[in-house]
């Protein structure tokens, strides 16, 4: 179902709130130094906030080479060839969180403010109903006070805060904010 779910809607032209557009589609490998090139540019105060080390050429590569849309899918927005945001949706196929999606998503300084995270948010909310997934997740550290905003305007509840449960990449212990949204009900969401 995935297939033809990305075949039918991808590549994507994606207008943003300020008129301009940009185009939306799955992650190829050939994508790896554009990949590179976009998460070297990620400031310092927002890089402490993400899961992996996105400075590590190795750690890009590992993606690129190792794509999987059935386990993660990851979207990238493109301005001309110049990669200018990075959302993913990451999922098991089996056990007890089968039907639950996670969500991340990672824009660049000059794109933000445009609505481009939450058009994002919406191709992969998406992809998750239309393959059948229930409930989406994101993950947050209680310091990403705007992206927590965000994802509330988009119906994303705030579940669980839990005080210093991870660590940023500095190893600062941080507080950790679970946020779900819910499916079940819905048959239409805005972005589409």
């Amino acid at each position: 179902m995935l297939d033809i779910v990305l075949e039918e809607r991808y590549p994507r032209n994606v207008v943003l709130d300020d008129e301009s557009a940009v185009t939306v589609r799955p992650m190829l490998k050939e994508d790896c130094a554009a990949l590179t090139e976009f998460f070297s540019k990620v400031p310092e105060r927002d890089r402490i906030f993400l899961q992996h080390n996105v400075r590590d050429p190795e750690v890009i590569a590992a993606w690129c080479e190792g794509l999987n849309y059935q386990k993660v899918l990851p979207l990238l927005a493109f301005d001309d060839n110049k990669v200018v945001a990075n959302a993913s949706l990451k999922q098991q196929k089996t056990g007890w969180m089968s039907h639950i999606g996670n969500v991340r998503i990672v824009v660049d300084n000059d794109y933000r403010g445009k609505g481009l995270g939450r058009k994002l948010v919406e191709e992969l909310v998406y992809v998750a109903l239309n393959t059948g997934l229930a409930k989406l997740q994101a993950e947050f550290m209680a310091d990403q006070k705007l992206a927590i905003e965000s994802f509330q305007r988009l119906g994303f509840v705030n579940f669980a805060t839990i005080p210093e449960y991870v660590w940023d990449q500095n190893g600062v212990p941080r507080d950790y904010v679970l946020m779900v949204y819910d499916m079940r009900d819905k048959e239409y969401f805005p972005g589409d």
